[in-house]
This record gives structure tokens, sequence and C-alpha cells, in this order.
């Protein structure tokens, strides 16, 4: 595997922002080389020069890179607690009259984990086709992957795992069939969905969300460029939206922290908060 130096990551960074309007110069410098460093690898790539050439002049290969940099969800119902929280306190609570208004935003699906995970929630309360949800990805390589619905099979028995924990009300392999060396999801469960291509700076992103799901991202941002998404997530969220994080992010000590009230800090979960003038 070839060894980046900071030299090295910097030059790509520039090159990429110089051609593509992509900056990546706000990412987690530690996941952003080792990410890098696997895709040069995956891609037979040995030199940067080669690196930089094959993402100005091929632009397939930008987009299977910029599917590729993104971190996918590791499997489906992760941290069953929280989903259970979504069912038990959240949509159970919501008035059925309002769920053709209630919008749920995916602001960097990669896998679709979690958008399968939401949709086989909402499925089992009866709600799946009452709600709008949009699911923004980097990469028309990631909006194929999640489309097609192929999954390893080791992450369908972690996730089958989650499910029993999470208390589904049916047997998880309805959800998907086995094919050889994959799985595949059952792709009905988000035939409704809004899939959207996005930049890095979620510009244009959808308004007026009841319910944003952005987990274990924002690990992989320097704290400047968290407070930044943090700022777009908390304008596109309705009066009453939240906002949900990964359980390891907490936001507390930051800037931002006073645009959000905690719901459940255990979950990650928050709401939006209001002045009242």
């Amino acid at each position: 595997m070839t060894e980046l130096g900071i030299v090295d990551i910097r030059e790509i960074i520039r090159n990429i922002a110089s051609k593509y309007d992509y900056d990546f110069s706000k990412f987690a410098l530690t996941s952003f080389k080792h990410r890098l460093e696997k895709i040069m690898m995956k891609n037979n790539l040995s030199s940067v020069s080669g690196f930089i050439k094959k993402l100005k002049t091929n632009k397939e290969f930008f987009d299977i890179f910029l599917h590729e940099i993104s971190v996918p969800s590791t499997e489906m119902f992760r941290d069953p607690s929280l989903w259970r929280w979504l069912r038990d306190e959240l949509f159970a609570k919501i008035n059925d009259k309002n769920l053709n208004r209630f919008k749920i935003w995916f602001p960097n699906s990669v896998s679709g984990g979690e958008l399968y995970s939401l949709s086989i929630l909402l499925k089992e309360m009866n709600i799946l086709d009452k709600v709008q949800i949009i699911s923004s990805s980097l990469s028309n390589k990631s909006i194929e992957y999640i489309k097609e619905g192929r999954c390893e099979l080791r992450k369908i028995e972690v996730s089958a795992e989650n499910y029993i924990r999470f208390q589904g009300n049916s047997n998880f392999s309805n959800y998907y069939r086995l094919d050889r060396y994959y799985a595949y999801r059952d792709t009905s469960l988000i035939k409704n969905v809004e899939f959207r291509k996005q930049n890095i700076n979620f510009d244009n992103s959808p308004m007026n969300i009841k319910l944003v799901l952005f987990r274990n991202s924002l690990i992989y941002l320097n704290p400047s460029m968290q407070e930044k998404i943090l700022q777009v997530m908390h304008s596109n969220l309705s009066a009453t939206g939240h906002l949900i994080l990964g359980i390891k992010e907490r936001i507390k000590d930051m800037d931002t922290a006073k645009e959000f009230d905690p719901v459940n800090e255990l979950e990650g979960v928050y709401k939006k908060h209001i002045l009242v003038k």
C-alpha cells in the first residue's frame, strides 16, 4: 500500500478542488488519509501523480472516488435502542393527519443501511407510504448501490441480531434474499424514496425537515466543518424537527450546541431550539 504524506494529501485535495470545486480540506486528516490509501490500492494506483491524473481526466472514476471516500454505515439497526426510541417515542406520537407533511432526510447515504432500517420500521408501523423520505449522496455510484440493495453476508448476520434486539414485529429474513455471496435487501422498501446527488457543503439541501439522521458522520470532519454542517442541519429543520447524531458524537461543547435542545443524549437525539420572544 502506498504511504501518503501530508504534502501528497494536500496536493490531492488541491487538484480535486481546482477541477471539481469539492473541498476535502475540512475532513479529518487521519481517516481521509486512510481512505485515500485504500482507494489507491483497490484501483492499483501506486503513484500520487497517477492517482491525480485519473481523478482529473476520468469523471466516472471521480464518481467512484466520491463513493469510496465516503464512510458507509456498518450494519442495519445499529444501536437498537435508538430505533426503539424512534418507533415508540417519536413516530408513535405523531398525529396521523400530519404524516403527509413529515419529511425525513438522510444527508449522507453511502450504503443505505440506515435508510433500509428506517423503511422497515415505518413499514411495520404501516406508515411507510405516508411520509416523505429524501436520501442524499455525494455520488451517483452510492445511489446506484443503495437502489441495488446488495449487502455483504456478514453485515446481514449482524443486522439480524440487531433487529431482534430492536424487537421488530416480523422476521428479518422477510426483508432480504440470499444469492451466493451476497444478500439483496427488499428494494420495494425504498420505492418512494427521493434520491438526490449533493456536494460536500450540502448546498440546495431540502428544507422544512422533521427528522434528520446524520449518524456517525461528524467524526470524519474537522471542528470548523462540523460547526458549518450543524448550522445547515439547523436551518433545514422545521420548528419541531429532530436531529439524530451518532451516540458518541457530542455537541455540548460546540458553538452550535445552543441551536439544539437535547432530547435523549444517550441516543444522540436533539431538537431544534426555538427562541421564545
